[in-house]
């Protein structure tokens, strides 16, 4: 199962993880820096996720276009120029353009969802498929550990706070670009399919299910994880402090399928948050939305993956689409429920939205059962 491009997915799927979680940890800090408040502190996170939103939405066309190679390396340059502008930002002070640079950066993180696609290519039967894609998936594991290590070391590497961790980001996207010059991906051709109202690909079996579980476990580990450095730094808890917790997440990372022990992680990880706002509580509640993440993250990708249809592409470009959107809608929310709300109300949110989710799978199960 485990060849070269395997390798180069799993260093990729790290070194991009490794951005993605430094930005996790340093974005929102940096936004309250420069604002001297928490309520719009983590816009700059929502606008990397729009960013990535934006790409995704483009992403078929651009891999037909022009190959997912060089969109891959286009989308590290433009990390790399994201990164250096983030840089001038933090040094004039001035927020806007850290959203601009911190929106760039989001062009460069949503490759994070496209490596679980590639694994399959590389993998010839169905049980290595589900081995190689959440090999390649945890490849995470190292980036959630670097990233927010680094990030807090820049913190204060600089007499401008936060100068280093971009800096770091810079060098992690350079070496993701050279990186990318050595994977050998098949040329990406897609068969023309009779084109269908999204209506219909909605009907596709498991799909729905499969959109959900992704949306979902990457949706409340965004507003879990984006608010845990706010909510420390809030009752006294260092950037040390901080960046422990979210290394110690990555440990917890797991390629189990089944989704319903990940609902169960995220009640969990809400139960002991809503208990105690310790340094011990806010370590296990990052610890179960790590395993809850992978839980349900990987089991729905699995049930993607093992679709045979004709609008495949299409389905993976929507269900990366819904991934991004309910991260979008999950990070713009933290600074509000933090400020208006509180770490316990979030938490009342993740619960009610896990609720929702067991509801909706509850009434998709009746409703395939119904049908036959």
């Amino acid at each position: 199962m485990f060849n070269k491009n395997i390798f180069l997915l799993l260093l990729g799927q790290a070194l991009s993880g490794s951005v993605v979680s430094l930005l996790t940890f340093s974005s929102a800090l940096a936004g309250q820096w420069l604002l001297g408040h928490t309520t719009l502190a983590t816009l700059p996170v929502t606008t990397t996720l729009i960013g990535a939103f934006v790409a995704v939405c483009f992403s078929a066309s651009i891999f037909q276009k022009y190959g997912r190679k060089r969109a891959f390396l286009g989308a590290s340059l433009l990390g790399v120029v994201g990164a250096s502008l983030g840089i001038v930002a933090l040094l004039d002070q001035s927020f806007m353009l850290f959203c601009l640079a911190t929106f760039l950066l989001g062009f460069f993180i949503a490759l994070n969802q496209f490596y679980r696609f590639l694994a399959i290519e590389a993998i010839d039967t169905t049980w290595q498929n589900n081995g190689a894609t959440a090999l390649v998936v945890s490849g995470g594991i190292l980036g959630g550990i670097l990233g927010p290590h680094l990030g807090n070391v820049g913190v204060s590497l600089f007499s401008v706070p936060f100068v280093g961790s971009f800096g770091f980001v810079g060098l992690l996207c350079m070496l993701h670009m050279a990186l990318s010059f050595l994977l050998r991906l098949r040329p990406f051709s897609v068969k023309e399919s009779p084109k269908v109202p999204l209506k219909t690909l909605l009907k596709e079996p498991h799909f729905l299910l499969a959109t959900c579980a992704c949306g979902l476990g990457f949706g409340l580990m965004t507003l879990v994880m984006h608010a845990t450095p706010l909510a420390m730094h809030a009752h006294g808890l260092s950037y040390v402090q901080s960046k422990s917790v979210l290394a110690a997440l990555s440990k917890s990372l797991s390629p189990i399928r089944l989704v319903v022990l990940g609902l169960c992680c995220y009640v969990w990880a809400s139960v002991i948050a809503l208990c105690s706002v310790s340094l011990l509580a806010f370590w296990l509640c990052l610890v179960l939305v790590g395993v809850g993440w992978a839980l349900s993250f990987n089991g729905g990708t699995f049930m993607l993956n093992a679709m045979q249809s004709e609008h495949k592409l299409r389905l993976q470009g929507f269900n990366s689409l819904c991934v991004f959107g309910g991260n979008v809608l999950a990070s713009a929310s933290v600074g509000l429920i933090l400020a208006y709300g509180s770490w316990a109300v979030l938490h009342g949110i993740c619960l009610g939205v896990v609720v929702l989710f067991w509801g909706l799978s509850m009434h998709l199960k009746h409703a395939k059962n119904s049908a036959l």
